[in-house]
């Protein structure tokens, strides 16, 4: 099922926004998000293979991402599946990382957390 407004898509699981983050940057195989995944997170969320094929299935199918058949293409080993960033998982992402660095910026100041409100 896929969605086309970012303002009814349900909040995104932490995986989903750092494969988000990951694709932001152009596309990218499985392992590949695996290992940046790790290095951005200074290791602290290790994804297993089998756990981040079910998050790409699940985000392919909400419209978050798609595969990057000109990708596969380029790549040296064209048997690795590559997937991109779609418009509305780039909406979706913003919008997340936004509420996401509010209340983190509320947790750091130490205040009462207030959505919408200016930092």
């Amino acid at each position: 099922m896929r969605s086309s407004n970012s303002a009814t898509a349900p909040a995104l699981r932490t995986t989903d926004l750092l494969v988000l983050a990951v694709l932001g940057d152009g596309p990218q195989h499985g392992y590949g998000l695996a290992q940046e995944i790790a290095a951005r997170t200074k290791g602290q969320v290790a994804i297993r293979a089998a756990d981040l094929y079910r998050v790409l299935y699940r985000m392919d199918k909400a419209g978050l991402i798609e595969p990057s058949l000109a990708a596969r293409r380029n790549a040296a080993d064209e048997r690795r599946a590559y997937y991109r960033i779609t418009p509305l998982g780039r909406r979706v992402a913003r919008a997340q990382a936004t509420l996401l660095g509010e209340i983190c910026a509320a947790v750091v100041a130490r205040r009462p957390v207030t959505p919408g409100a200016a930092s």
